[in-house]
């Protein structure tokens, strides 16, 4: 960031140098307003109580996103970084996106300013601030990572395939071919966090609340249909019937090409049937889970929440998963094997700033309403 701003000042010194110093207040104002998102999603970092939330949900998102770095013809890739935001839900932003309408209103002020929040360097999950407080709805992290996996992997095409190709009704298949990508998030939410995730979305969609399924025209399943396809994506049994059923066998089922032949179970760590459970009775005990992964870890933290909430506070369960997840961290870089150097911040920096060159001006600059 330093390096980055540093190059905003090299900028600014060389225009009053050479007489165009009626360009600098401008600029560096839309330097500031843009790396401001980042700033506001990175300072948070700093408070030890909010760091340490956001280390264990960067676990989550790595447990899930990581393994596609491993695919065979998979070149450099950052990992999602996560974050607190205003939302009411968690919301992935993908990598090259525009994200001026993400940045407070009214704060561009000229069009190259607009140019330089075309697209995202790299993907963002944000979650509500009371996640912070709620350790089990952190859960809802793999749902977004997986939206990263479907951008970065170009799984669109196949996942719309697979779901279309089904077998459902046709009045169906057009309500589920809609919701391919969500459902697609929800699946291989279940196959990290197992019947977890499931649980989390019963307490968070109202899920018991009546609704007309055959008409629902939301971005998202219904929220009990969304319920009903995660306990089968966890639970892979071949007595699971209806229409969730058959959506999640059709997403589960044979090796994708975007992932290198792989399946969805094969590409994500999952947890042994018992072992979620047995973790939370453990939490519960005042016990570690004894799982081996972060997703896991929350899983048994989530289970117990819904088991037994007052012994959940009793016996601290959110704050020892937290501890328990964070003593599961791999040391190093979270990306292939290529490690940024200090130059390349400032390189960005001078990116940067070349986009906001990309349109010349047709007169004076002044403010422009996103």
């Amino acid at each position: 960031m330093a390096a980055l701003i540093g190059a905003g000042l090299a900028d600014a010194r060389a225009r009053l140098a050479d007489g165009r110093g009626h360009e600098v207040p401008a600029r560096i104002l839309d330097l500031h307003h843009v790396w401001d998102f980042f700033r506001a999603r990175l300072l948070p970092r700093r408070v030890r109580d909010l760091r340490r939330v956001l280390d264990v949900a960067d676990e989550l998102a790595w447990q899930c996103y990581g393994p596609v770095l491993a695919l065979p013809g998979v070149r450099p890739k950052e990992p999602p970084l996560v974050a607190f935001s205003r939302t009411a839900s968690p919301r992935a932003h993908r990598r090259g996106s525009a994200y001026q309408d993400l940045l407070p209103r009214g704060g561009i002020h000229t069009r190259q300013g607009r140019e330089a929040a075309a697209r995202l360097p790299f993907p963002v999950i944000e979650v509500p601030w009371y996640f912070g407080g709620h350790l089990p709805a952190l859960l809802g992290v793999a749902h977004e990572s997986a939206h990263h996996i479907e951008d970065d992997c170009g799984l669109g095409a196949e996942i719309h395939h697979r779901v279309t190709t089904a077998g459902l009704p046709p009045d169906r298949t057009a309500h589920w071919s809609r919701w391919a990508g969500e459902a697609f998030a929800d699946v291989c939410a279940s196959v990290v966090c197992r019947t977890a995730y499931a649980e989390l979305l019963t307490d968070l969609l109202d899920s018991e609340l009546p609704v007309d399924e055959q008409d629902f025209d939301g971005p998202h399943p219904p929220p009990a249909a969304r319920v009903r396809l995660a306990r089968a994506a966890a639970s892979r049994e071949p007595a699971e019937t209806g229409e969730e059923a058959v959506v999640a066998a059709a997403l589960l089922d044979g090796g994708y090409e975007g992932l290198g032949g792989r399946t969805l179970t094969e590409l994500l760590t999952a947890p042994d049937d018992g072992d979620v459970p047995a973790g939370a009775e453990r939490l519960l005990r005042g016990l570690p889970s004894g799982c081996r992964s972060a997703g896991a870890v929350l899983s048994a933290a989530a289970i117990a929440f819904q088991t037994d909430p007052e012994g959940y506070d009793t016996h601290g369960v959110g704050e020892r998963a937290v501890d328990e997840v964070l003593r599961l961290r791999g040391t190093g870089t979270r990306t292939a094997t290529v490690r940024a150097h200090p130059h390349d911040h400032a390189d960005a920096g001078a990116l940067l700033l070349a986009a906001l060159d990309a349109v010349p001006e047709r007169g004076p600059s002044r403010p422009v309403s996103p």
